[in-house]
């Protein structure tokens, strides 16, 4: 046995494995993106607390809708040139949720009474389904540049 002489071996590093598995897993990864839909409403919070006056010293409108339990959509304005808050109410159909139809007739009705309304803020019952709320706000959307979601 010789000192000097190392007895090393060789070793083959395999990595076909490692390979494969990452050919797998990209694959995956490509197919799950290709099913991913992202859907997105674009909606600001509206702050609790005060609202800013107007240059006028006269806050303006403001517009809230509140979706309630039974299918019904309480439409509250206020500020402005009104002297006191206007409740409106739409009635839920008794088959479906929200009555959207109604909701949108109204809304326009509104719309063009009180042309200076451009913010709607919209509030919802704890127990509504969330797909029923981002069909209203998708409704109203349509109608007034800005929606709000209060709580």
């Amino acid at each position: 046995m010789n000192v000097g002489e190392s007895s090393s071996q060789e070793v083959d590093l395999n990595i076909a494995p490692i390979i494969d598995m990452f050919t797998v897993l990209i694959t995956y990864l490509i197919v799950t993106a290709s099913f991913l839909t992202l859907a997105a409403v674009d909606v600001g919070v509206s702050a609790t607390g005060t609202a800013a006056a107007t240059s006028a010293g006269r806050p303006s409108m403001s517009m809230l809708l509140e979706l309630k339990s039974g299918g019904d959509v309480n439409i509250a304005l206020q500020g402005g040139n009104l002297t006191h808050e206007i409740d409106i109410d739409v009635k839920g159909l008794p088959n479906s949720l929200q009555n959207v139809k109604a909701l949108e007739a109204r809304l326009r009705q509104l719309q063009a009474k009180w042309p200076q309304i451009k913010e709607v803020s919209v509030t919802a019952d704890p127990n509504i389904i969330y797909k029923n709320i981002v069909d209203v706000i998708h409704k109203v959307q349509s109608i007034m540049p800005k929606v709000y979601i209060s709580s």
